[in-house]
């Protein structure tokens, strides 16, 4: 097994699966009657030993994390401790304004709002919510008008991923100064949503689509599950090597895309892969399930990817999506392989 490592540079926590929307694809599961929650004084004990580790970054997610009632002190916390704080939102919490105006006074520097399509109606076929296109539109000005950073997440399901182009464009008239382009994940409500994985010809269009947008300037972030349609300078998965997710029942995950792939599951052991059994430096250095993601990464490929010549670019894809489609953790082709 292997179990060096590099040191944890970003954390997220997922404070609440509890929102106001209930997202169709949502990995979470999360909606207004969701109850699991982060306790606030266990939250700030991670802040503190994340802090000690050196961590440079925290995040805070959910759900919707500006609905938990400690996110005002907990980005405070994080703040004061050094690190550098995000939000992952939707908009769409009680009182945005002033939550914006609260949190940016005590120390956030960036807010990444989900935002599925520059149509309303569409973008409202996901959320499930009518108005929450407005809603979320009027917090991304709200948010910029305090100084906070805001960003776009844009997940490409097969029913909208032709609209990043006219989403782009919408993220540069609200002032947002990125758009983060997502795959999704088929976990949580996800599962249910076979439909909107991305067919090989419809990935490939949005590839160029990509390509075209970066080619005229815009501003267009690809993470590494992307990695297998070549869009990514660096194809190296930062999953459980320098960051992990914790969700609100303290488990941990490499990254978002194993949040449903528990951990008794796939390495036989729960034990320091939760931080109620083990602390944040134990489970980073000892928890078998990111010592088995770890090892999977750094084992080199085996055919057909070992003799493809795409390998270099694409590191044979994400392994959360190869975990996700044979339920195991191994190596192997991502299962969107586009190579014919």
């Amino acid at each position: 097994m292997v179990t060096l490592f590099q040191q944890l540079r970003e954390l997220k926590l997922e404070v609440t699966y509890r929102c106001p929307l209930a997202c169709i694809h949502c990995s979470s599961d999360g909606r207004p009657n969701q109850t699991l929650q982060m306790d606030p004084s266990r939250s700030r004990s991670i802040l503190e030993d994340a802090a000690e580790m050196g961590v440079q970054e925290v995040a805070f997610s959910g759900g919707e994390p500006l609905v938990w009632p400690d996110i005002v002190a907990a980005v405070e916390c994080a703040s004061e401790l050094g690190m550098e704080v995000t939000v992952y939102t939707t908009g769409n919490a009680p009182g945005h304004e002033e939550l914006f105006a609260q949190l940016a006074e005590r120390g956030l520097s960036r807010a990444v709002f989900s935002l599925y399509s520059a149509d309303p109606v569409a973008h409202e076929r996901i959320t499930r919510l009518r108005g929450s296109h407005a809603t979320t539109c009027d917090a991304i000005r709200g948010a910029s008008s305090q100084g906070v950073c805001a960003e776009l997440h844009f997940v490409a399901l097969a029913r909208t991923y032709r609209s990043l182009p006219d989403v782009v464009d919408l993220a540069s008239d609200l002032g947002a100064t990125r758009v983060s382009v997502l795959r999704f994940v088929p976990q949580g409500r996800g599962a249910l949503l076979e439909s909107d994985v991305l067919t090989r010809l419809q990935a490939l269009e949005l590839k160029q689509s990509i390509q075209a947008l970066r080619g005229a300037g815009r501003d267009l972030r690809t993470g590494s599950p992307w990695n297998y349609l070549g869009v990514n300078p660096d194809p190296v998965c930062p999953a459980a090597q320098d960051r992990i997710v914790v969700g609100p029942d303290l488990r941990i995950y490499p990254c978002d895309a194993f949040k449903q792939a528990q951990a008794e599951e796939l390495v036989g052991s729960v034990a320091k892969s939760s931080l109620d059994a083990a602390s944040l430096g134990e489970c980073w250095q000892e928890s078998p399930f990111l010592n088995a993601v770890r090892e999977a990464l750094s084992q080199l490929p085996a055919e057909p990817c070992s003799s493809c010549d795409t390998h270099a670019m694409c590191r044979s894809g994400c392994l959360a999506q190869r975990v996700i489609a044979v339920g195991a953790i191994e190596c192997g082709p991502d299962p969107g392989c586009v190579v014919a």
